[in-house]
């Protein structure tokens, strides 16, 4: 092989590594509560997913929530952009409507961006305790 076809293969191969992906794995978001069965709160409620992300640093989390599976109508932003190092938020939802919300999480890398929707729903019901409250004050009444 002459000179001229290693400089050329020298720079082909180069040039094809720097093109791969410079953003490593893809962006993956999953929403694990609420979980599949639901929950019910009255003024928060800790919302957690697990993530697959580069660490750079325009890569953030923002969370939704929908009382459809519908992206497209009645999304509500309930935060400001999160780090990628966070797995919880806590949703003050003391001022939204009593009703059924789906969260939605979106992760995003510069212009690219996935997102994933709650399998289940958060009950909002003021005045009223959720079953997680139910359990913790029958557990300390023991």
């Amino acid at each position: 092989m002459g000179r001229r076809a290693w400089t050329a293969l020298f720079f082909s191969l180069l040039f094809a590594s720097s093109c791969s992906s410079p953003f490593g794995s893809d962006l993956s978001i999953t929403v694990t509560h609420p979980a599949a069965g639901g929950a019910t709160a009255d003024e928060s409620y800790i919302i957690q997913w697990t993530l697959d992300a580069p660490e750079y640093s325009d890569t953030g989390i923002l969370l939704f929530v929908d009382t459809d599976l519908n992206p497209n109508s009645g999304l509500i932003q309930i935060s400001d952009t999160l780090s990628v190092e966070s797995s919880g938020y806590l949703w003050d939802c003391s001022l939204f409507p009593e009703n059924s919300y789906y969260v939605r999480a979106m992760i995003f890398e510069g212009s690219r961006s996935e997102s994933d929707y709650s399998e289940g729903t958060i009950t909002v019901l003021h005045g009223k305790a959720s079953s997680d409250t139910e359990i913790t004050r029958s557990y300390q009444q023991r």
